[in-house]
């Protein structure tokens, strides 16, 4: 083969790369522009969606500033609020309760008419300070409970006098929500007194539908999970929540616009990483195909009441919007077609006209490979350079990991500081004997073993590690190894990063319970196996605790023991049949006075002055009440050292009580 013609096949070839680079820049312009029209006109969606909601909150404001000017209604509220100061506060009495069944009833027929004419879910009543529910029209055999810590728009209006409005997830529903101050004359003192809120509450589904049926848009709200769990009643989660759970993505389907939404939810969950987009929505455009349709989805952050006060909160879910593109993506894919062939034709011409030319562009285009390819190299030694600094890297870590280096001798020679976070050990402490952290019982030694094969260049799996931390509790490592070798392939030390799944493996332990439970409750299991079982699971969940479930005899007044685990001989004699009372014994305490007891110090407490040798040091005593507000049981947690319950005993304790509940109940 001549040079000429080498030379011709390589300017060939040079031709058609320019070309086609041109035919990539179109075809990169022409997309970037049709996304650009998709994403501005998701964000004119997104605008109709946020104008519509404004007019909604409007509207439910106006409603229940008609209720909250009705006399009667303020009347009998107000005598409401009244009976609750005589009678105790909480749930109230006798008195209460035919003040919440007269306004309940008065209430009956707006409430039927704001359901069918307006799609209104809740119409509520609260006292302050704070959000003490008096009467849910929408769910009356619900009231008497407090809110503060979860109803801050309601906690709001009863502190500042005014009205407000927001998205607000409560004990049963989430909802758009609107809430007024009501106000009445007193005629006691003989002027108007501020009585407390008047909440008016619907969902986003008429909205969505509003918005679906003029611009044949399909819009959903997602929920993240989480943010359920915290706020929603278990019961209310297992029967409403559970079955709009979306596969593929940690999110809950609060709303949508059309029904049948979750298989396209669930298949764009599964073509993008939809939990981040719920987390932390980006309002990006992105185009899916789905059943032979193309769809234009973005996902918008969702904002609750307390997010839209404070803008550092994070948002708890998405608002999806997604339009069937098809027609315009078959116009787009056609221009793109047409791209192409324009290209080749091009090329046939160019190639005839500018062989020569682009000889020396093809020395420019040399050259900035060159520069590339040194480029790539600097990239390459700065890469290098950043994995000399992952030591450093994990020290700074968040105090879920520590980082540590293993030697030929197995022994410990480097860990990081983060272990102080982690474990409650500095790294002095911790090198100086780590044997003495580990229990002695096979883990250990299957562990052992897993050390030993690392040391014999066999890649492991990641695995779990049981240790004491400074306090004398076990904790739960996820523990991953890598291997380093020297110049002769040989394993000279092994580098291993510890992350804490305590917490992970205690959650996953408690819905276990949860789940058994239940199971057992729908099994009809006896009483008594099932309280078993529940103070076992809790002793296995909460380590070197006692628990004992109290039951309380409704004709001797006395607690006697349902159910408990290990507890000393001489102490459960004394719990045997133990008096409800304000003054002996932490669940004693509790039962009277049904509220939540914590004895830090059991050995000093007055109450338990004439129990002697008491084998414990600290207790909580949970009370665990009936439909009816009385106390039917407690719960107790005995600790063997000086102890207080912490936000993960809480959320444990709270499931055990709800079980006992469901449980006794019936």
């Amino acid at each position: 083969m001549s040079k000429s013609t080498k030379l011709f096949i390589f300017l060939s070839l040079t031709i058609g790369l320019i070309d086609g680079l041109f035919v990539t820049m179109n075809h990169f312009y022409t997309k970037q522009s049709f996304t650009s029209t998709l994403q501005e006109k998701s964000q004119n969606y997104y605008a109709i969606y946020e104008t519509v909601l404004e007019s909604t909150y409007d509207g439910l404001s106006m409603q229940a500033t008609l209720y909250a000017g009705d006399k009667r209604i303020q009347d009998l509220f107000l005598q409401g609020k009244k009976a609750l100061a005589l009678e105790g506060g909480g749930a109230g009495g006798v008195e209460a309760a035919r003040v919440r069944n007269e306004l309940n009833q008065l209430m009956a027929q707006a409430w039927q008419e704001a359901i069918q004419k307006f799609d209104v879910r809740q119409l509520h009543f609260h006292l302050g300070p704070g959000s003490l529910s008096f009467l849910r029209v929408h769910k009356p055999q619900k009231f008497g409970d407090r809110m503060d810590d979860l109803r801050f728009i309601i906690v709001d209006t009863n502190a500042e006098q005014t009205p407000h409005s927001g998205f607000e997830t409560g004990r049963i529903y989430s909802g758009l929500r609107s809430v007024v101050p009501v106000f009445a004359w007193d005629q006691d003192i003989n002027r108007k007194v501020y009585v407390g809120a008047l909440e008016v509450g619907t969902s986003y589904k008429r909205l969505l539908q509003t918005i679906d049926k003029n611009l044949n848009i399909e819009l959903s709200i997602l929920l993240n999970n989480e943010h359920i769990k915290n706020t929603v009643w278990d019961e209310f989660i297992t029967g409403r929540y559970n079955n709009n759970s979306i596969s593929g993505c940690d999110c809950i389907l609060e709303a949508s616009s059309r029904p049948n939404q979750e298989p396209l939810l669930e298949h764009i969950a599964r073509k993008l990483n939809s939990e981040q987009q719920i987390t932390n929505p980006d309002e990006q455009i992105r185009v899916v195909s789905y059943n032979d349709h193309f769809y234009s989805v973005t996902f918008h952050p969702l904002r609750d009441y307390l997010g839209q006060k404070d803008p550092s909160r994070h948002d708890i879910g998405a608002v999806f919007i997604a339009r069937d593109i098809t027609d315009t993506m078959a116009v787009y894919l056609e221009e793109q077609r047409f791209n192409i062939l324009y290209g080749l034709i091009a090329y046939i011409i160019v190639e005839l006209l500018l062989i020569l030319t682009f000889y020396k562009i093809t020395k420019h285009l040399t050259f900035r490979v060159k520069k590339q390819t040194a480029k790539l190299s600097e990239q390459k030694r700065v890469i290098e350079l950043d994995k000399a600094k992952y030591k450093n890297l994990a020290n700074a870590i968040n105090s879920r990991y520590f980082y540590y280096i293993r030697h030929k001798d197995k022994q410990l020679s480097y860990v990081s500081p983060s272990i102080n976070e982690v474990l409650g050990f500095t790294p002095a402490e911790f090198l100086s004997n780590t044997e003495q952290y580990l229990p002695d019982n096979a883990h250990t030694d299957f562990v052992r073993e897993k050390a030993r094969q690392s040391f014999l260049g066999k890649n492991q799996n990641s695995f779990e590690v049981e240790i004491y931390n400074k306090s004398g509790r076990l904790q739960y490592l996820l523990v991953t190894e890598t291997p380093k070798y020297n110049d002769n392939d040989e394993v000279t030390q092994i580098e291993g990063l510890a992350q804490d799944i305590s917490q992970t493996r205690q959650d996953k332990m408690l819905l276990q319970l949860r789940c058994h439970i239940l199971q057992m409750i729908s099994d009809k299991c006896a009483a008594k196996t099932i309280l078993t079982a529940l103070v076992v699971g809790t002793k296995a969940i909460i380590q070197d605790i006692s628990c004992a479930i109290m039951l309380v005899n409704k004709e001797t007044k006395r607690l006697e023991i349902g159910a408990a685990s290990d507890l000393h001989k001489n102490f459960r004699e004394a719990l045997s049949e133990l008096d409800v009372s304000s003054e002996i014994g932490c669940c004693g305490i509790a039962a009277a006075t049904a509220k939540r007891k914590i004895i830090v110090d059991l050995q000093q407490h007055p109450s338990l002055k004439n129990l002697h040798d008491i084998p414990y040091k600290s207790c909580w005593s949970e009370p665990v009440l009936s439909a009816e507000a009385r106390v039917i049981a407690t719960v107790n947690i005995y600790y063997n050292d000086t102890h207080t319950p912490n936000e993960s005993d809480l959320l444990i304790i709270s499931t055990i009580v709800d079980l006992v509940a469901s449980l006794l109940n019936g």
